[in-house]
């Protein structure tokens, strides 16, 4: 065969090729570039918060803080679930130094989908595709119980994460949703996020927790104030909270009120250890009278968790593991002196967690209580 009969047979071989690789005529694969951090923002407002407009207050925020944004190498994202509008995945951006919603998807308006685990998964997957990041953090905003299913002894709706028309997520769910070493923190800008059990229950799929172990005002936190700290080389979540406590430190009257602590999560685990020696040979509690709480009406949920720990430590070897356990776990906490004016805070009694004492609430409470991490790995000896 001569050269130049090889050389035509070689053209029609690669045009051959090409012909077959475009014979779908698939668009070519668009690739997203990666990006330093990317912060959701996972909104569920089809509760009282939307109906009086604070997701529309959090959302200006929010767009002041993009559109001051000139660093370029974050991205912001807010999945939000409203009244009569359908689910969206909404990117805040910074265009020509101002802030645009850009609409990344549409979801299928299902009631209670934005509290299923399914949902949840299917939006951090989402996040992952259309804003690939280095690392990820993500901010719960809605209504909150914490780990509760109710916080009334003779009611049994479910409560917990998020208020979807009247349906929450349960905490194990939303552990079980949440991606190993994908987000580095995790913010609840919700009510009685700051208890031990939402913390431990989180622990393995995040680094930091901030939470509030008591009700927050309806407005949480300041986003146009805080957003710069995500953005950080290092998230600096303790000048994100030192934020939010400043300024509802500085109002006055019911006003004044805050509870919030930052836990680092790969404490949580010695913590539970010491606590399980200390729960092993507790001292009976014959009254929970004096004791901290962070909920204003009966019953009591949650109770001080190291002022009870303390209370209960048979002995000062104990107590001084669980403080120092406790000291490490607990980067930051703050408290203004009551909760709306009628639910006083003793300063020297707050320990930025709180915790349930069995026998406090519902039977199907402390059933679903039993299914915790916390009370499998501390209580259940």
């Amino acid at each position: 065969m001569n050269i130049f009969i090889k050389s035509i047979l070689s053209i029609v071989t690669i045009v051959f090729i090409t012909s077959c690789s475009n014979s779908n005529n698939e668009e070519p694969e668009i690739i997203i570039p990666e990006c330093r951090r990317t912060v959701l923002v996972y909104m569920v407002a089809t509760n009282s918060l939307g109906a009086k407009g604070f997701d529309e207050l959090d959302m200006e925020e929010m767009r002041t803080a993009m559109g001051n944004y000139k660093g370029g190498d974050c991205r912001f994202l807010v999945y939000r679930v409203v009244y009569n509008q359908v689910p969206q995945l909404i990117e805040i951006k910074n265009e020509g130094d101002k802030a645009v919603d850009v609409v990344l998807k549409n979801y299928t308006p299902t009631l209670h989908a934005s509290v299923t685990k399914q949902r949840f998964s299917e939006v951090i997957n989402d996040i992952k595709t259309l804003a690939p990041a280095k690392d990820y953090g993500l901010i719960l905003w809605s209504h909150s119980d914490g780990w509760a299913t109710s916080l009334y002894k003779s009611v049994a709706n479910p409560r917990d994460f998020g208020e979807d028309n009247g349906a929450k997520m349960h905490i194990d769910s939303l552990a079980d949703a949440l991606p190993e070493h994908t987000f580095s923190f995790i913010y609840a800008d919700a009510c009685y996020m700051g208890a031990i059990e939402v913390a431990y229950q989180l622990r393995k799929k995040i680094d930091y927790f901030v939470g509030s172990p008591a009700e927050l005002p309806a407005n949480g936190m300041q986003y146009d104030k805080n957003i710069p700290c995500f953005f950080e080389e290092e998230p600096d979540l303790l000048q994100a909270c030192r934020n939010t406590f400043d300024y509802y430190n500085s109002l006055s009257g019911d006003s004044r009120t805050l509870t919030i602590s930052l836990i680092d999560c790969s404490k949580l685990d010695k913590l539970a250890s010491v606590c399980k020696e200390i729960h092993s040979s507790a001292l009976p509690l014959t009254s929970v009278a004096g004791l901290q709480y962070y909920n204003r009406f009966q019953p009591r949920f949650f109770y001080d968790f190291g002022q009870y720990t303390n209370l209960i430590a048979t002995n000062e070897s104990l107590k001084e593991k669980f403080n120092e356990a406790l000291g490490d776990a607990v980067i930051y906490k703050a408290c203004t002196p009551a909760i709306f004016g009628s639910l006083f805070i003793d300063s020297e009694n707050y320990s930025g967690l709180s915790t349930y004492i069995m026998g406090q609430g519902s039977i199907a409470n402390e059933e679903y209580y039993l299914t915790l991490d916390w009370y499998k790995d501390v209580l259940n000896n």
